[in-house]
């Protein structure tokens, strides 16, 4: 008989100890469960030596966060899956809901809860309210739908053994581009329950382009997303090219942030509403500046 679920722990940037922390937010969720740890050598990992409990290595020469992730679903035997980066925790008793769910609702490609971030001393629950509409819709247009891998557990035959894509390194790129193939070939149910914990996430200047990158090939793609989806769209991806332009401005580098303030000028111009005229003159400011 096959496992229940397959629980896929990555140890690809993380520290040892948050590695273990995050395998041990595994153990015990699921009885007969199947847990990977999969990226680096979990010999090599000084937390891990000695560990006691029941888990199978995927060591890899070389572990990207897509490889590691690929690598350790092509060996998961369940027919549902989770992915917890060694910077999450599973929260107690995470996962039984969203299994029965699954189990019930056998067209549902997948089900997702809450992630309790923790920011310093702030703890905050995203996403704050149910889905309230189509998950595909709500991916383009919110930035905390899908906040953690660990959040999301999906049915292994709706994607197939290798849905990240090496394209991305970035674990937010990672997910939202996941979470919207999941999206688009089937329902996802919401609980309104934590099942994961995380640190604060900051995207840092190659985490926004790859987050770009994504919504790029959203827009471009052979599958027409309709008037006001391609809207939700060109919004999020104009936030994402001001936050790069942001940095470059920062940075000093007048020229590149002009550019990029110009490109989210053009990708979605109702984006800035009433403040499109003094961004314009931000935009041209900048430019002049690089002159």
């Amino acid at each position: 008989m096959s496992a229940p679920i397959t629980i896929v722990v990555l140890a690809v940037d993380a520290q040892s100890e948050d590695v273990k922390a995050a395998l041990e937010s595994a153990l015990g969720q699921v009885a007969g469960a199947q847990i990977l740890v999969s990226g680096r050598d979990p010999a090599q990992l000084p937390s891990l030596a000695g560990f006691a409990g029941d888990f199978t290595a995927i060591p890899l020469d070389e572990p990207t966060q897509a490889s590691a992730r690929n690598a350790a679903i092509a060996q998961a035997s369940a027919p549902y899956l989770v992915v917890v980066d060694g910077h999450e925790r599973l929260a107690k008793d995470a996962l039984r809901r969203h299994l029965e769910a699954l189990d019930v609702e056998t067209d549902l490609a997948g089900s997702y809860g809450r992630t309790a971030i923790h920011d310093g001393e702030k703890v905050r629950v995203r996403p704050e309210h149910g889905k309230g509409g189509p998950v595909f819709t709500r991916l383009l247009k919110e930035k905390h739908l899908i906040p953690s891998s660990a959040c999301l557990v999906w049915r292994k035959d709706a994607l197939g053994d290798a849905p990240f894509d090496e394209a991305y390194g970035c674990p937010a790129a990672l997910r939202l581009d996941m979470a919207l193939k999941l999206a688009r070939v089937g329902e996802l149910a919401f609980h309104p329950s934590v099942l994961a914990e995380r640190r604060r996430e900051t995207l840092e200047l190659h985490g926004l382009e790859e987050m770009v990158k994504v919504l790029l090939s959203v827009l471009y793609s052979d599958e027409p997303l309709g008037e006001k989806l391609e809207q939700r769209a060109r919004f999020r991806l104009a936030r994402h090219l001001v936050a790069i332009g942001k940095q470059h401005y920062r940075n000093e580098d007048y020229r590149r942030a002009g550019k990029f303030f110009d490109e989210a000028v053009k990708a979605a111009p109702g984006y800035f509403k009433g403040r499109r005229y003094q961004f314009m003159n931000f935009v041209k400011n900048t430019m002049s500046r690089a002159r």
